[in-house]
C-alpha cells in the first residue's frame, strides 16, 4: 500500500437512494427500509459492474442468512461486499443492547469473513482499532472510517489500512456512488 490518497470506491446501497442529509448511514438501519430486501430486488434488475463496487449488506438482518445474500451477489457477479449500513452508526445504550442480543460488530465481522472466504473483495466500515484489526486479519481490501471518527483514531486506522490493498476511506467523503 502506498502513501497516496486512495482512489474512490462505490458503495452500492439502493436503500440510500433518495435519503438526504448527513445521517443516511443511520437512517437505513431502520426496519422500514428493508435494506437487504431492496438490494436483492435490485440485483434481479441488474446492477452496474464496476471493479471497485461493494454491495452494502446489512449484516444484522434477522430474516436473511448471510450465505443466501452472498449467493445472490455472486450470481449477479458483484465483486465486493461492505458491512453497510453498519451498527457503527449507533452508540450508547442501543449499541450495548444490540451487542447483547448478538446483533453487533461480531456479526458484521462474520459477514465479511464469509465474503472473503467465498472470494469477494470486502471493505469494512469500522469505528474502533479493534474492529479494524479484526477486519484486516480476515483479509478485507480496505477500511472505511465512520463519520464521527476523531483525528487521532483516523491516524491509527490509517496505519492499519496500510496492510490492505485499497487503504482507508472516510464515510462519506471518499466513497462515491449510490
Amino acid at each position: 500500500m502506498s502513501d497516496e490518497q486512495p482512489q474512490s470506491v462505490t458503495l452500492y446501497c439502493p436503500s440510500c437512494e433518495g435519503l438526504r442529509g448527513s445521517a443516511y448511514d443511520s437512517l437505513v438501519l431502520l426496519p422500514i427500509h428493508d435494506t437487504n430486501g431492496r438490494l436483492l430486488a435490485e440485483l434481479r434488475n441488474g446492477i452496474p459492474h464496476r471493479s471497485r463496487m461493494f454491495a452494502g449488506v446489512l449484516a444484522l438482518d434477522p430474516f436473511r442468512r448471510h450465505v443466501d445474500i452472498l449467493k445472490a451477489l455472486g450470481t449477479a457477479r458483484c465483486p465486493g461486499v461492505v458491512n453497510f449500513p453498519s451498527v457503527t452508526a449507533i452508540d450508547g445504550e442501543m449499541r450495548v443492547s444490540l451487542e447483547d442480543f448478538g446483533y453487533g460488530v461480531t456479526t458484521e465481522i462474520n459477514l465479511l469473513r464469509t465474503a472473503v472466504a467465498k472470494g469477494f473483495g470486502a471493505l469494512a466500515v469500522v469505528d474502533s482499532c479493534g474492529m479494524a484489526q479484526e477486519a484486516v486479519t480476515i483479509g478485507v481490501s480496505g477500511l472505511i472510517a465512520v463519520r464521527h471518527t476523531s483525528d487521532a483514531m483516523l491516524a491509527e486506522l490509517s496505519e492499519l489500512a496500510h496492510e490492505t490493498t485499497l487503504g482507508l476511506f472516510r464515510l462519506p467523503d471518499a466513497v462515491g456512488g449510490p
